[in-house]
């Protein structure tokens, strides 16, 4: 069970005394040091002997922990993210997320660069320091929010808490040379290999720079690139029985909340400025936090008035509110296989002030029969069209782990295809942009089952949905501006008749 950090874990500063020798102590402060009780000498007692704590100092502390754990454990980095921000003002949030992730989004740039500072491998350097090297070299390279010698200086006085003297003037040496030379040009990367070149300055893994390269070409994933290191900035999902997203746009703006609307989501409205989340909209449940991207995706084909839909692995509930946003006339069911999930999808409704049928349920052990009209399935996969929200993924996964899920999402799938009433759709979503989770797993369902056939989305999708599709039944966006990356393949179930969908 992961504990919750102490103070000491976040970098708080905490004064640390060299005491006497344990044959010196007496019999008493022996004991008080096993326990880990405070042994004060008595010229000490009643003195304030407490370091101050600035902000800035804490929120880079917090930040280099949570780089810390996250690389440690290969877990999400949102778990510790959520629990440095309980012990920071809400003031220091915006900036412990951005020097937490934007050190994971940068990490292998960043280690490129303290290597070349300091003159050896980042792997060599002692584990305690490595952290914050990195979110000291993230702001002297990357932010102009602190000066260069407060950032130094801040990073040394952690170093010397984490570790010793020699740590701390380490620390000062390989920053101040950083500090010299402020700009990522300044140190280029020093690969031959032009893909591998490309992996550093861009900070990605080796293995999907060279994927990307011969699957979308080199500019393209350059851009592609870009983007994963950008920021992403908040993105709504406006109700159309609410009034749409004008309405919630003049809610919000005569709050103090900046936000325009989305080019690719009809209901969509990114945030440009302030919180939405303390809005007295949000709790009137007028909105859900979803990328334009995802919004989309569920819409594709849209849905006729009135269909009746299965969402079948649904938590946390983003694709079928946007249906519901879409129409509310939908009869969606949702299901999913975790209580914990489904909890969470259950407390979503409840603020959105929405009732749908609820399963608790293995998508691929459904207890229905036929007669949906449409079947939803968001499949597992590796999330190589997120890592902007989620930058540790990079470093998470491998290539032998692209595709691991195919097996699952194939089971998934057929389930799914039996529930459909004829003439009814399957929707199989990802958030990747490999093709072993994508394209090969639909192929292979396809061989197994003639009566399934890729819909002709070109009918059926305008501008600007119409400038992803791919081919039948197959439609993919590419991580770019604001939003994130999907794929979407289509499949009916052939009836007599031909489909008669409407146009988006």
């Amino acid at each position: 069970m992961m504990r919750d950090p102490s103070p000491s874990d976040l970098g708080f500063p905490q004064r640390r005394r060299r005491g006497p020798s344990q044959r010196t102590m007496s019999r008493r402060r022996q004991i008080q040091a096993a326990a880990g009780t405070p042994t004060v000498p008595k010229r000490f007692r009643g003195r304030r002997t407490k370091e101050p704590r600035t902000y800035v100092d804490n929120v880079r502390g917090a930040a280099a922990w949570v780089v810390d754990r996250t690389l440690a454990t290969m877990s999400p980095s949102s778990a510790y993210l959520e629990s440095a921000l309980e012990r920071l003002d809400e003031l220091d949030h915006p900036l412990l997320r951005e020097l937490a992730l934007g050190t994971l989004r940068w990490l292998r740039r960043l280690d490129d660069v303290i290597s070349q500072a300091s003159n050896r491998d980042v792997d060599a350097i002692e584990p305690a320091l490595r952290s914050l090297l990195r979110v000291g070299a993230y702001q002297l390279l990357l932010l102009d929010r602190v000066p260069a010698h407060a950032a130094v200086h801040e990073a040394v006085e952690q170093a010397r808490r984490a570790t010793h003297k020699g740590g701390a003037s380490f620390t000062n040496a390989v920053l101040r040379r950083i500090a010299r030379q402020p700009e990522l040009d300044a140190w280029p990367v020093r690969e031959r290999d032009p893909v591998r070149r490309l992996a550093i300055e861009k900070s990605h893994p080796d293995f999907l720079v060279r994927r990307w390269v011969e699957a979308f070409g080199r500019e393209r994933t350059e851009a592609l690139l870009d983007a994963n290191n950008r920021p992403k900035a908040l993105q709504l999902l406006a109700f159309r029985d609410r009034g749409g997203r004008e309405m919630l746009a003049e809610t919000l703006i005569d709050q103090g909340i900046d936000v325009e609307p989305s080019a690719l989501s009809p209901l969509g409205l990114i945030v440009r400025s302030g919180n939405p989340l303390r809005s007295s909209a949000y709790r009137a449940g007028d909105f859900y936090v979803q990328d334009a991207a995802s919004q989309a995706s569920a819409l594709i084909p849209p849905p006729r008035r009135g269909e009746r839909i299965l969402d079948a692995a649904a938590a946390p509930g983003g694709k079928g509110f946007s249906l519901l946003a879409h129409d509310p006339s939908l009869e969606v069911v949702m299901g999913d296989v975790s209580p914990g999930r489904l909890a969470r999808l259950r407390a979503n409704l409840t603020r959105l002030g929405r009732e749908v049928p609820l399963v608790l349920a293995d998508a691929g052990k459904l207890p229905y029969g036929e007669g949906f009209d449409r079947v939803i399935l968001d499949l597992p996969c590796t999330g190589t069209g997120t890592l902007r929200k989620h930058p540790e993924l990079k470093w998470r996964i491998s290539e032998r782990e692209v595709g691991r899920l195919s097996r699952q999402a194939m089971r998934l799938l057929e389930s799914g295809a039996r529930h459909l009433a004829e003439g009814g759709l399957l929707v199989a979503i990802t958030c990747s942009l490999e093709p072993e989770e994508n394209e090969q797993i639909v192929e292979r369902l396809l061989d197994r089952h003639d009566h399934l056939a890729p819909v002709k989305l070109e009918d059926h999708l305008h501008f600007p949905l119409d400038r992803h599709i791919r081919g039948p039944g197959s439609w993919r966006i590419l991580p770019a501006a604001d939003h994130d990356g999907f794929t979407v393949h289509v499949l009916e179930r052939r009836r007599s008749r031909p489909s008669s969908l409407p146009v988006c």
